[in-house]
């Protein structure tokens, strides 16, 4: 047995996808801002772009860690996906 906790209402979800969106912006921040970017830097970053999706639902994979109302997020989680996917090809990184 874990203490890992779920969260377990949907406006806990999507604060928990937002705090991941922030510290992945943050990321690029310090990548932009770099001199020389390393291209693990990258995939680092979009490690962390893709958890979003699969938290958004894009492969099924976190379906029972979903809660109930999240479909009301649905539109902002696409957001914050397709926000971070086009900085962080801005930034070089190729899918």
């Amino acid at each position: 047995m874990n203490d890992f906790l779920l969260p377990q209402t949907a406006e806990k979800y999507i604060e928990l996808v937002r705090q991941l969106a922030a510290i992945t912006d943050k990321a690029m921040d310090y990548v932009e801002k770099s001199t020389y970017i390393e291209p693990k830097s990258l995939d680092r970053i979009a490690q962390n772009v893709e958890t979003i999706a699969s938290l958004r639902g894009d492969s099924g994979i976190y379906d029972s860690t979903r809660p109930e109302g999240l479909s009301e997020y649905q539109k902002e989680m696409y957001g914050i996906e397709d926000t971070l996917r086009a900085r962080l090809i801005s930034l070089g990184y190729k899918y």
